[in-house]
Parts: structure tokens; C-alpha cells; sequence
């Protein structure tokens, strides 16, 4: 059941990215591109930033009890 969690938010992430670079490439509004950059790099981050504390999120928490930390 997780498996569809993490490919349902992979998808779409996904999309939202790709619309936002679409639309920060080709629209011919200087300001919607420059806002739909704004909204790729924030996209971008979260996405990515996410994921990579829901990856190495348990491993960082095992190292801290280890060392005592938690």
C-alpha cells in the first residue's frame, strides 16, 4: 500500500514540475515566467527535500541514538 504513496507522490511531483518548467520556458509574460520559475524552485526543493528525509530520515535518527544524541 506504501508503494502507491511514494509513486502517487513521485507522479505528481512530477507533473507539477514539468508544468511549471513549460510554463517558465515558454510563456511570453516576462513575470509569469519569472513567478513560474519561482514556483519550479520551490517545487524542486520541497520535492526533493522530502523525499530525501523520508529516505535517509530513519537511518539519520538510528545513528543520533546510537550516539547518544535521542
Amino acid at each position: 500500500m506504501s508503494v502507491w504513496f511514494i509513486v502517487g507522490y513521485v507522479i505528481f511531483v512530477g507533473s507539477l514540475v514539468a508544468y511549471s518548467a513549460h510554463v517558465a520556458i515558454s510563456c511570453p509574460d516576462a513575470r509569469q515566467r519569472a513567478d513560474a520559475y519561482k514556483v519550479l524552485r520551490l517545487i524542486w526543493a520541497s520535492g526533493t527535500g522530502a523525499a530525501s528525509v523520508a529516505l535517509l530520515g530513519p537511518k539519520v535518527f538510528v545513528k543520533l541514538q546510537e550516539m547518544g544524541v535521542i
